[in-house]
């Protein structure tokens, strides 16, 4: 168990650390872009803005924005940082609790449902790694909560009232990623940011700021710190993407693929 967890938190940070190497890749590329634009604009001499007392207001109205921005998004992502922990601490509280029906009725057959809690587990893990629609997850949930149910012939009213509590929790937190996933924070002023950060940076590349060696050295480092802090709050905005080649900061999912190795550990022991 030990191996396995070390296992899988070695993969989880080479991704990372490869997603984060393409990551700075890219960005060096757009800042040399950006570079190489103000060189040819100065060279043709298409710099027809001049240095203007209102530049600095629409810097700090896109920093506002970005600000605006940034703190709605690292809401949900806290929240999702405590959902693995959460989902991990469910599944496997379900787990003994199905077993301990065993030790008041010898007589129960709880191998079964073990073996679907433990393959709702891993379809879980493969959806929160992957996405893709949750329907198919809600209908494994369903079939786990018929057979819970079922239980209800040999579990007291308290111990069968924490069963599906259990699960009511878990389809909660399943509907809750799903929503973090599907809903973008405030469309509008995701535009509004993207737009100023592009006159922004058109305005910084058209303007003749002199000296030219200098102002090479502040656009480089302003349209990289805008671009990049853009880039990082849409990544933000969607903690469950590790499917996402492009995706660099996720929630870790270690807790729950944790506990499925347990869960199948439980059900291989009978």
């Amino acid at each position: 168990m030990i191996a396995c967890a070390e296992q899988l938190e070695t993969d989880s940070d080479s991704r990372s650390w490869v997603r984060r190497v393409w990551f700075f890749i890219r960005m060096s590329l757009v800042l040399l872009s950006i570079v190489a634009g103000k060189i040819l604009v100065h060279r043709m001499s298409w710099e027809v803005l001049a240095p203007n007392p209102l530049f600095p207001a629409l810097v700090a109205s896109e920093v506002f924005l970005l600000g605006f921005l940034l703190n709605g998004v690292l809401m949900d992502y806290k929240e999702s940082e405590k959902i693995p922990g959460e989902l991990a601490a469910a599944l496997e509280c379900l787990a003994m609790e199905v077993r301990s029906v065993r030790e008041l009725h010898p007589e129960a057959e709880m191998k079964g449902a073990l073996a679907l809690l433990a393959g709702f587990s891993e379809d879980l893990l493969a959806w929160m790694n992957d996405g893709g629609l949750v329907t198919g997850l809600l209908n494994r949930l369903d079939e786990l909560q018929l057979v819970i149910s079922r239980l209800g012939i040999w579990n007291a009213a308290p111990l069968q009232a924490r069963l599906l509590l259990g699960l009511a929790n878990i389809r909660r937190v399943v509907v809750r990623i799903e929503v973090i996933r599907e809903t973008t924070f405030v469309p509008a002023v995701y535009w509004m940011a993207y737009a100023g950060t592009g006159f922004l940076t058109g305005g910084l590349v058209l303007t003749d700021i002199e000296p030219f060696g200098e102002s090479l050295f502040f656009i480089g480092v302003i349209s990289f710190l805008l671009i990049k802090l853009l880039l990082l709050i849409a990544d933000l905005d969607n903690p469950f993407a590790a499917g996402h080649a492009i995706s660099v900061e996720n929630v870790s999912l270690l807790p729950v693929a944790l506990a499925v190795e347990r869960l199948k550990r439980l059900v291989e022991a009978g």
